[in-house]
């Protein structure tokens, strides 16, 4: 992807938010825009800032933005799909009570419901809601249904197995884009940081060299603002 890309902000139809916060693409670009003048005005010298390092924390800002976008956009699609499955278990649910229902008789099914991983919560048996406490519950539903002989019923092993499996998939597939996401965010925080520091000075240099015209000279140089 070309240097010069910056990411347009894209609405999620999962979650209706941006995926990037606006005020970091508009960031984007005017540090992208100040850096690239930068290098075509060489009467502007900072002790401590050269204009190719400028650039280079430019680049780079950029860059996080566009690895946070499109490590963000699966994200939608792995909350879906979990969604999806939960539904899945839940309609199952009901069928592996009725199995231990027919069994036991219901007077004494809930004593049993614990080992298939079924909890009491807001006044019904349900598997957790917490994802790792519910991958947890799919294995004792494995175990459950063997141990009480209904390993091949509809609802069985069978149906079990390949829930459990697509389950720690996509737990660990969000449990990874949500970590890179997070690394992502803080390495663009602490760059922000240091551009809006040259940001400033270039504004002071500016302002201290064209005190008549300096409000023209920095829209030109694209900043959108006097301060960050």
């Amino acid at each position: 992807m070309e240097e010069n890309v910056t990411p347009k902000v894209v609405v999620s139809k999962v979650n209706k938010t941006a995926s990037l916060p606006v005020a970091d693409v508009n960031f984007g670009k005017v540090v992208k825009s100040v850096a690239d003048k930068w290098q075509t005005n060489d009467w502007l010298v900072l002790k401590w800032l050269t204009p190719q390092k400028f650039l280079t924390d430019a680049t780079q800002y950029n860059a996080i933005l566009i690895s946070r976008l499109q490590q963000g956009s699966t994200r939608p699609q792995i909350t879906k799909a979990l969604k999806v499955l939960d539904k899945k278990m839940d309609n199952a649910l009901i069928y592996v009570k009725g199995y231990i229902i027919d069994k036991y008789k219901k007077e004494e099914a809930k004593s049993y419901y614990a080992a298939f991983g079924i909890e009491y919560k807001t006044n019904k048996y349900i598997f957790p809601t917490d994802q790792n406490n519910k991958l947890i519950a799919i294995g004792l539903m494995l175990d459950g249904l063997v141990a009480n002989g209904f390993e091949a019923k509809e609802f069985g092993t069978a149906f079990w197995q390949p829930i459990k499996i697509e389950y720690k998939n996509l737990i660990d597939s969000a449990t990874q884009t949500d970590g890179s996401v997070s690394v992502n965010v803080g390495d663009k925080n602490m760059l922000k940081d240091s551009l809006k520091k040259g940001l400033n000075a270039i504004l002071g240099a500016i302002k201290a060299n064209h005190p008549d015209t300096y409000k023209q000279e920095i829209r030109d140089w694209g900043f959108q603002k006097e301060k960050y």
